[in-house]
This record gives C-alpha cells, sequence and structure tokens, in this order.
C-alpha cells in the first residue's frame, strides 16, 4: 500500500506542476521546461497568438544585469529570420538578457518584441559572446517583424519602435553597441533588388535622424524557400552598403547556411543546427569589428 501511495503522490505532484504551467499560460514551470528541449518546430506555445508582437512580458523572469560586468547591449532588426520563426528549443546557458519596455529579463524564446511563436538565433549568439570573452553578459531589444520588406521597415511604426527601444536602452544601459540587422528574403525580386539601396539609405538617414550613431551589422541574405531563391544580385547590393556607409558593418552572410538540415521544411528558417552556424558567423563578425 505504502507503493501504492508513493506512486500516487508522484503522479498528483506531475499533474500539479503541469496544472500551474497550464495556469500561467507559459511553459517556464516543470515539466514544461524539460519537455520544451524535445519539442521542435516553430509552434510550440499555442497561447503566444501570432496576432503581433510578442509583448507578454509577464510570461518572462524580470531580472537586472550586473552594472559592474561587460555587458554587450544590441538591438536587433529585420524581417521573421531575426525573430521567433526557426526551430524551438534552445535555452541559455549565461547571462543572457532581454529588454522592452524599460525592463531587462532573462532570455527566451520566444524573444520578446518579435513576431513568431518559434525560437531565434539571438539566446545561442549571446552565449558564445560570453563564452568568446566578448561580453560577459549580453542584452538583445528585438524588434524585428516577419515578411517586411525594407521598404516598410526603414520607416513608420515598425522603425519607431526601434528608435523606442534604443532610447529605452540609453536610459538603462547608457549605450548599444549596435543593430543586428537581417533581412533581405522579402525584397528578393526584380523591383525589390532594384530599389534595395536607396530604400537602405533612406533606412540610415531615418536613424540618424532620430540620434542613433551606432553600428548596423548588415547581414547578407536573399533566399527563403522557393519563392527566393539565391540571389547573388541581391546580396551584391548589400555588400556595396557595407562598402559606402561607414555606419554599416559586416554581418553573417547566410545564404551560405543551406546544407541539408540546417533549415525547417519552409527552406527559409533555420533548425537549431542552423542556428548554430548564424550565431557563430555573427561572433565572428563582432568579433573582428572590435
Amino acid at each position: 500500500m505504502k507503493k501504492y501511495g508513493l506512486v500516487i503522490l508522484i503522479l498528483a505532484g506531475i499533474m500539479g506542476s503541469f496544472a500551474l504551467g497550464v495556469s500561467t499560460g507559459y511553459n517556464r514551470h516543470f515539466p514544461f521546461r524539460i519537455l520544451k528541449k524535445y519539442w521542435s518546430g516553430p509552434n510550440v506555445d499555442p497561447s503566444f497568438q501570432n496576432a503581433g508582437r510578442n509583448l507578454h512580458l509577464d510570461r518572462y523572469f524580470p531580472a537586472e544585469t550586473d552594472a559592474l560586468k561587460r555587458t554587450g547591449v544590441y538591438l536587433t532588426y529585420g524581417q521573421s529570420n531575426a525573430e521567433n520563426w526557426g526551430e524551438y528549443g534552445y535555452s541559455v546557458l549565461s547571462e543572457v538578457f532581454q529588454f522592452a519596455l524599460g525592463q531587462t529579463y532573462i532570455y527566451e524564446d520566444p524573444s520578446i518584441g518579435g513576431v513568431g511563436e518559434g525560437g531565434s538565433v539571438w539566446g545561442m549568439l549571446g552565449d558564445k559572446l560570453i563564452e568568446r570573452g566578448i561580453h560577459e553578459q549580453v542584452v538583445f531589444a528585438n524588434c524585428a517583424w516577419g515578411g517586411l520588406r525594407i521598404s516598410k521597415l526603414k520607416e513608420g511604426h515598425y522603425l519607431q519602435f526601434l528608435i523606442d527601444q534604443h532610447n529605452g536602452l540609453i536610459k538603462k544601459f547608457g549605450r548599444v553597441d549596435g543593430i543586428l540587422f537581417h533581412q533581405g528574403e522579402s525584397d528578393n525580386f526584380t523591383e525589390g533588388v532594384l530599389a534595395y539601396y536607396d530604400n537602405y539609405a533612406e533606412f540610415l538617414e531615418n536613424l540618424v535622424k532620430a540620434g542613433i550613431h551606432i553600428p548596423v551589422y548588415l547581414s547578407r541574405t536573399s533566399l527563403c524557400g522557393k519563392g527566393h531563391p539565391l540571389n547573388k544580385e541581391l546580396t551584391d547590393v548589400q555588400d556595396q552598403l557595407i562598402a559606402d556607409f561607414e555606419m554599416v558593418r559586416e554581418g553573417p552572410n547566410t545564404d551560405m547556411i543551406i546544407a541539408e538540415g540546417d533549415r525547417i521544411k519552409d527552406n527559409c528558417h533555420f533548425t537549431l543546427s542552423g542556428y548554430e552556424k548564424f550565431a557563430e558567423m555573427w561572433v565572428k563578425c563582432l568579433e573582428q569589428d572590435k
């Protein structure tokens, strides 16, 4: 009888843990945190209805950084591969944080501020930057929005959210180390390529008008599924922007991440192995710029 009683208690405890997780609407409690490591694909948590930016701040753990540590502070911007559309399942190992609306939180996917319900590259990048000794802590503020052309991202409320996050980071940390920019897939067609240079130049001009004078690390990217195959004309334009503008620095070339298994079934967004390569590219770009 004692044996059965123990089993009943264990089962009751597990069921209670699930009930607690469900009651919060988020998978932060045992056993959800263990289960999520084995759950891949972009649709992890149905409570994150993809109707806009993830600003469900109550679902994350608030945390303060240590002012005595070397902290990297970055804005992230672009379209879906800069936010939460890849394979879910990575958990940060080090002091990686995310920022939104004046508050810092422990980093956890789906990242705050982005759109989508899956994983992103930023937590993995944060761990690698700390592991390499570039920073002791890292803070990301995600401002990306999936599926947008640069003509949309260069202005309006999309850009204003980036500006507001920048100003919030300045108020809290006194600086921002750069904008990590990954976009181009939605401009992978003839008219988009022809207009990309001028639109991006206007984006940079609008940043300066808003008082933002920080490096913008521009990725080279064109590939996103069958509709947007590899397009060297577009990545050549992005290379030209890096060469022509002092504030634009070299970011990753993710068109090189095309090995089998590095992208999920849509052949656009990344698996965890793809994010590993993506994050390594970011580290090299940031490391050489330091």
